[in-house]
């Protein structure tokens, strides 16, 4: 197939550090051109693809919130791959994230299409600027084109679109060794917001006495809350912020040598690849059951899901007790397993990502998706 992908402006391929629609796209492309595709990425000129390469801004923007309330960078964006596409002839078009502002031209996209949604739209945190809002009513606009979800999940905060699959973020199990054993912290990474828990991740081990390894990336956007919330909990012996790493090996020994992963997120995130990456080092973990964690983790089997509160119970969980106190009792569960049945729970994990979340099981997923999008369109 001659396939043409559209990636984001924020930042360049293969992504450096802290990334999510940018890791995807990178694989996605990879795993296509190794199966004999005829792949084009329309995404930075600096990027380093296998895949042909088409863009309009020669170096990645940086994946600040200032593309989030500025749409100027992305329809630029969005426009210029749309005049590239006036003298190409492809099999299929794949949108990512920025493809929300090519659907206005939806009608002038001269090949089949479809659209990944790599976003949340439940209204479950803060929008002043009516950003989610604008967001769900454009999609909804154009709700008879064809999208892929990357969770069912995520289908729930817009049922009435015309969904053609789900298809499961997924991680190069290469990147990351398994390691039996395991060690004596709780881990943490991601994006250092409100919505990712990094406070609430520090209260729990501080409670339980346990020690904390923590690497996080800051946005220019959300200094502010790391200064007022999470800077004040980093001044005990066992606490430890790391910062942001680009280092996949870092990444990787910072899983495997956990005893579990923290991810106390709240909002329902689309998907969380970071639970993957543990759970492929063998490290088990302990989440809220928001967005799609009922959905990868395997609740007793490759960590322990807790209701986030009283008020919000998503299903019928091994720990009973909701909020920090659950949490605090799924880390002390993992913490008192005997070593038999806690290295039982890390073979589980890696097995359980080999399974459902490599990069070839979505790869073989996106064409089966390129497949009947095309043989719907004739």
């Amino acid at each position: 197939m001659k396939i043409l992908i559209l990636s984001t402006p924020s930042m360049a391929l293969p992504p450096k550090g802290y990334a999510g629609i940018e890791h995807v796209v990178y694989d996605l492309q990879e795993g296509l051109v190794k199966k004999g595709h005829n792949v084009t990425v329309y995404a930075t000129g600096d990027s380093r693809i296998s895949s042909k390469l088409a863009f309009f801004y020669n170096k990645a923007l940086s994946p600040s919130v200032r593309l989030t309330y500025n749409p100027y960078y992305f329809l630029n964006h969005a426009y210029h791959f749309m005049m590239y596409l006036k003298s190409k002839k492809f099999d299929i078009i794949h949108l990512n994230d920025a493809g929300r502002f090519s659907l206005y031209f939806s009608e002038y996209m001269p090949s089949p299409f479809v659209t990944t949604l790599h976003g949340s739209y439940y209204h479950d945190r803060e929008d002043p600027y009516g950003i989610l809002d604008a967001k769900r009513d454009q999609l909804m606009f154009f709700k008879r084109f064809s999208y892929v979800s990357i969770s069912n999940t995520q289908r729930k905060a817009l049922p009435d679109l015309n969904y053609v699959a789900t298809v499961y973020n997924s991680i190069h199990l290469e990147d990351f060794d398994f390691s039996q054993k395991g060690g004596d912290y709780i881990a943490w990474m991601g994006r250092v917001s409100p919505t990712k828990g990094l406070d609430t991740v520090i209260l729990v081990s501080l409670k339980l006495n346990k020690k904390l390894m923590a690497y996080g990336f800051i946005d220019s956007g959300e200094i502010s809350y790391f200064n007022k919330t999470i800077k004040p909990l980093l001044g005990y012996p066992h606490t430890q912020f790391l910062g942001e790493t680009k280092s996949k090996q870092v990444k990787a020994r910072h899983f495997a040598n956990a005893r579990l992963l923290l991810f106390p997120i709240r909002w329902d995130e689309p998907f969380g690849i970071v639970m993957i990456e543990a759970m492929s080092c063998g490290t088990p973990v302990v989440a809220y059951a928001r967005g799609s964690v009922p959905e990868v983790i395997k609740d007793g089997k490759t960590g322990f899901i807790v209701n986030s509160s009283d008020k919000d119970i998503r299903g019928n969980f091994i720990v009973k007790k909701t909020g920090i106190e659950g949490l605090q009792e799924a880390v002390q569960r993992i913490y008192s397993m005997p070593k038999k049945e806690y290295m039982q729970m890390r073979r589980n994990c890696r097995s359980h990502v080999e399974k459902n979340f490599t990069s070839e099981i979505m790869v073989d997923r996106y064409e089966e998706v390129y497949k009947k999008i095309i043989l719907n369109s004739k």
